[in-house]
């Protein structure tokens, strides 16, 4: 809903916590979830709104439901119960039908930051290059040199008021200062610890290798060239509550189911990312590549 800051220039914050990528970090490793292919060429992986996708287009929705049911209510109070047109009745129905419909509208507004626009926004590390190929959300692709990115640690306000951590690529302008444009990984997180293991991830694919990250990729996100299935919308949503305790688990067990739905939702009605064909023809794994994982290594119900 809301945008990364550009146009400003780097600020104490952002050289407090720089992610430099010639300096290894003695930290666990963290895929996050987040790969959707990896070679000994390239590691793809989700964007930073993967892992709630369909919570916007969820509230959305809420609102469009409770709009709608309003204006049903007030026309079956108005049609069927015959309220008599006296006492400026009739005009406070009408009234709150507009209001109604200002409400779903409005929310219709919300769900479409998220339906009917891309599956997922990728970006691209691509190792044998160097560069960092990010789909924005309009559909155009930053290509960048992964050595001259600005990365650091950043923080979003989230739900209640929780702030996160996320790790942030800042393209700079000439002038080394100023800050052209943001892009961020795919972790959201409350710990910093967590943000700095998935740093490392990204960091030791690009500098040392696939065989340096290899143990981390557990499973990969079924994404690439087609939608996910309503049952990895359900395992990837329980996904985040998979360190909860669990009587939170259970409480959250209805919202979830809800939030799978709409995410279902969102991958139906959305188009699936392609980068140009040059970029897709470096994506591809050498002949005889050890290091080639993709969705086809996850249960085959998750594929």
């Amino acid at each position: 809903m809301s945008r990364f800051p550009n146009g400003r220039p780097l600020d104490e914050f952002d050289r407090i916590h720089r992610l430099l990528q010639k300096k290894r970090l003695d930290v666990p490793l963290l895929a996050q979830l987040c790969v959707v292919k990896m070679n000994s060429n390239c590691l793809v992986s989700v964007d930073r709104w993967y892992g709630w996708r369909g919570f916007v287009a969820m509230l959305g929705s809420i609102g469009v439901a409770f709009g709608v049911g309003g204006i049903l209510m007030l026309a079956w109070i108005l049609v069927v119960g015959e309220l008599p047109n006296e006492n400026g009745l009739w005009e406070a129905v009408f009234i709150s039908m507009g209001m109604s419909a200002a409400l779903a509208a409005a929310s219709a507004w919300v769900a479409c930051k998220e339906m009917f626009r891309w599956t997922h926004y990728p970006i691209v590390l691509d190792r044998k290059h160097r560069l960092v190929h990010v789909f924005r959300l309009d559909g155009s692709v930053l290509t960048a040199p992964w050595d001259k990115i600005f990365f650091t640690l950043g923080r979003g306000r989230g739900a209640f008021g929780w702030l996160n951590w996320d790790i942030r690529g800042l393209i700079l302008e000439d002038d080394g200062v100023t800050v052209k444009e943001t892009f961020a990984f795919c972790i959201v997180t409350s710990r910093i610890e967590n943000a700095h293991s998935h740093w490392e991830f990204l960091r030791r694919y690009m500098e040392e290798g696939p065989q340096a990250v290899l143990a981390a990729v557990l499973f990969c996100m079924p994404v690439d060239g087609r939608r996910e299935s309503f049952a990895f919308c359900k395992e990837r949503i329980f996904a985040n509550d998979a360190q909860s305790p669990a009587f939170m688990y259970l409480l959250m067990a209805p919202f979830n189911y809800v939030h799978a739905a709409l995410r279902w939702a969102v991958m139906r009605t959305s188009t699936i990312p392609a980068f140009p064909p040059e970029i897709e023809a470096a994506l591809q794994p050498e002949p005889g590549d050890r290091f080639v994982r993709d969705a086809s290594m996850n249960p085959e119900d998750l594929r």
